[in-house]
């Protein structure tokens, strides 16, 4: 009895051996590196820095290695901090919360309405202010010396409307013109001057003073020449200036100047605008050349206005414009040239905003008619006088005289027959 439990216990004992050796042989069979597994992709013998070779989703977004297999269907997107592609489970009309309330680029179709509907402009109020195109002229920003700049350029002007200024000996009056011509070029204080009836006024008598004015300060331009390119400057590149001056014109014209007999219109339209008179010396024909180079741009400013063209051209302004280019001596080109570009500008270039048919406005005359005698200063021999100066200049074809003598040609194409005005 007692050997039959012993060999029992033998028995137990062996097969307990028999379990841990077991377990102990099975523990330690290695295990297959992960280099080996072909579901996996390894760059280094770290096993931690494998991923598998087919990206497995999950329901957040993780990093899609670049030689993973992407299977389809997924949600992908790219990370444009890192640069780097992105993919989860694709859950069909999920909404990103972080895009909650912000806005949705869509792409719009337009369908252009028949060209039958018109839509009505919504009515405009009864008491609203009259469009402006040109908009508001807004004084310069201030800086430093701005608040005597404006003080000055008041003084000056309320100097030139003394009635004394045309014949003064003082130079402070040529100190004062030779500021305005500086400032006139500034839109806003442009547009002052324009403002001024009364300085615009004084201007214009002093540039249409009968034989000019010397400067008391002889380094300067004569006071004509000065009054001329202050009126000039204000009048460019600014049309508010213009629509000032033009609708205080035909007051201004019909006033008087000191110590001039008639009115401001009889000097504007008379010799004194442009007459070159009988000049001998070289140095006489460069001073009056630019002194009417200087009109010429003022007038050039003024015919910008529909209603001072017309009248400009009614008063045969054309002829008279004409003298400038009768002189053959090279001190006059530069004025010539001048009044050339007015012609070509304001009647017979519609690139430069000329309206055409409106001058010339009497026939051609013939050579011999303009060559010399009575008839050479006419609005008929611009052609004669324009021919000459090109010729003269035949082989500049870049000179003024060949576009102006082409154009003026087609013009006379166009031109009525049998036009005879009588020029004043």
């Amino acid at each position: 009895m007692r050997s039959s439990h012993a060999r029992t216990g033998r028995i137990w004992l062996f097969a307990l051996f028999l379990i841990v050796f077991s377990a102990l042989v099975v523990a330690s069979e290695p295990q297959p590196s992960p280099v080996a597994d072909e579901d996996l992709i390894c760059h280094t013998s770290n096993p931690d820095e494998c991923y598998p070779r087919i990206f497995q989703p999950t329901d957040e977004f993780q990093i899609v290695h670049e030689d993973q297999h992407l299977p389809e269907g997924l949600h992908v997107r790219l990370d444009i901090t890192t640069g780097k592609k992105e993919a989860k489970i694709n859950v069909p009309d999920e909404v990103n919360p972080a895009l909650e309330g912000l806005p949705v680029d869509q792409a719009v179709m337009v369908v252009d309405a028949p060209a039958s509907e018109e839509t009505e402009a919504p009515p405009i109020p009864r008491d609203a202010p009259e469009y402006d195109i040109l908009g508001k002229v807004r004084e310069p920003k201030p800086s430093a010396g701005s608040n005597q700049e404006a003080v000055s350029f008041y003084d000056n002007l309320k100097l030139l409307k003394s009635p004394e200024a045309a014949t003064s000996p003082d130079v402070k009056v040529d100190k004062a013109l030779e500021a305005l011509e500086d400032i006139s070029h500034d839109i806003y204080y442009g547009l002052k001057i324009a403002e001024d009836t009364e300085a615009v006024n004084s201007l214009l008598c002093l540039m249409t003073r009968p034989g000019g004015n010397d400067a008391a300060d002889q380094s300067l331009p004569p006071r004509d020449q000065q009054a001329a390119s202050v009126l000039a400057g204000t009048l460019s590149n600014n049309p508010k200036a213009l629509e000032q001056v033009a609708g205080s014109w035909s007051i201004m014209l019909n006033s008087p100047c000191p110590d001039v007999k008639g009115s401001l219109g009889d000097a504007f339209y008379g010799n004194a605008l442009v007459a070159s008179g009988d000049l001998t010396s070289s140095s006489e024909r460069r001073t009056a050349a630019s002194r009417i180079r200087a009109k010429v741009g003022v007038i050039n400013g003024l015919i910008k206005d529909d209603t001072i063209r017309a009248e400009f051209l009614k008063n045969g302004g054309m002829s008279k414009l004409l003298r400038v280019l009768i002189p053959e001596q090279a001190e006059w080109a530069g004025a010539q040239r001048k009044v050339g570009q007015l012609a070509l500008d304001n009647f017979l270039d519609e690139d430069m905003g000329a309206i055409l048919g409106q001058w010339p406005t009497s026939s051609k005359l013939g050579d011999k008619q303009c060559q010399s005698g009575k008839d050479s200063g006419s609005e008929g021999c611009w052609d004669y006088h324009v021919a000459r100066i090109k010729k003269s200049n035949g082989k500049d074809k870049e000179h003024w005289s060949h576009d102006l003598n082409t154009r003026l040609g087609k013009a006379r194409k166009s031109q009525p027959k049998a036009k005879n005005n009588r020029e004043l």
